[in-house]
């Protein structure tokens, strides 16, 4: 049975936060694609327009591009054209995930994301500046295949930033994130795939034990974001767990 992702079954959620912005900022979230697993170009296709009408300032997007590039049928670069019209004011970013170490692809995965004018973050961060304020962005490697580095990612810039958001794709490891640190945005689960009422996700892989999905409040001023991403691996099912785009509206505190 083929199970695709048309953009008629991705949910949008929706999340507002206060902050020392200027006015409204959107962040636009996607993860977990596993394009060639029961998705291809046209699944995509439809996924972009998706994302282009909700007007993003910012995009992230945090890991597993790809299932397994080794199976995938068709020209990977046919996803570069598709990932270049993904709009957003003011940049796109980009950490791998497992699958994207996995089959042995990262450099290439590394590649077309960086054609795509994805800024992909390894271990580091980048400064964005906006008329809303000053949005510092941080990534950090995949933990299963990656060499994830907690400490270098989050040096310097101690001032001038009005927001900051770490992208990571397993979301287990949070508690190691710098406590400054506003918004971290997360995979990896599926949400489980499978869930049951009142229970909840049957399974969910390793480092997606203590966060499975949504929205959790770490710390005073920091929350966790997992998301449920768009693609399926393993079974091509998704049962009470549907696929999503996360949404945050970060807005001024006054």
């Amino acid at each position: 049975m083929r199970i695709q992702f048309p953009s008629a079954r991705i949910k949008v959620s929706t999340h507002t936060f206060k902050s020392q912005l200027k006015s409204n900022l959107k962040v636009v979230h996607i993860s977990d694609l596993h394009i060639g697993y029961y998705s291809g170009i046209e699944d995509l296709h439809q996924l972009v327009l998706r994302i282009n009408k909700l007007d993003a300032d910012i995009v992230c997007f945090t890991g597993d591009c790809f299932d397994n590039i080794k199976f995938v049928p068709f020209d990977l670069n046919l996803v570069i054209p598709l990932f270049k019209t993904i709009q957003s004011n003011f940049g796109k970013f980009f950490v791998p995930g497992n699958h994207d170490y996995g089959s042995d692809g990262i450099e290439t995965v590394i590649r077309i994301m960086k054609q795509s004018d994805f800024h992909v973050l390894i271990n580091e961060h980048k400064l964005v500046k906006t008329p809303q304020g000053n949005i510092l962005i941080h990534g950090i490697d995949d933990i299963c295949f990656g060499r994830p580095n907690f400490e270098s990612s989050f040096e310097g810039y101690l001032h001038n930033v009005d927001y900051r958001i770490c992208l990571m794709h397993e979301p287990d490891k949070a508690h190691l994130i710098d406590p400054n640190i506003n918004l971290i945005l997360s995979g990896h689960t599926h949400g489980g795939q499978v869930r049951l009422p009142f229970y909840g996700a049957i399974y969910t892989p390793a480092f997606g034990k203590l966060y499975k999905s949504g929205l959790y409040h770490l710390r005073k001023q920091q929350y966790l974001y997992v998301n449920r991403g768009i693609g399926v691996t393993r079974l091509p099912i998704r049962i009470f767990c549907s696929p999503e785009i996360a949404v945050f509206n970060i807005k001024n505190k006054y």
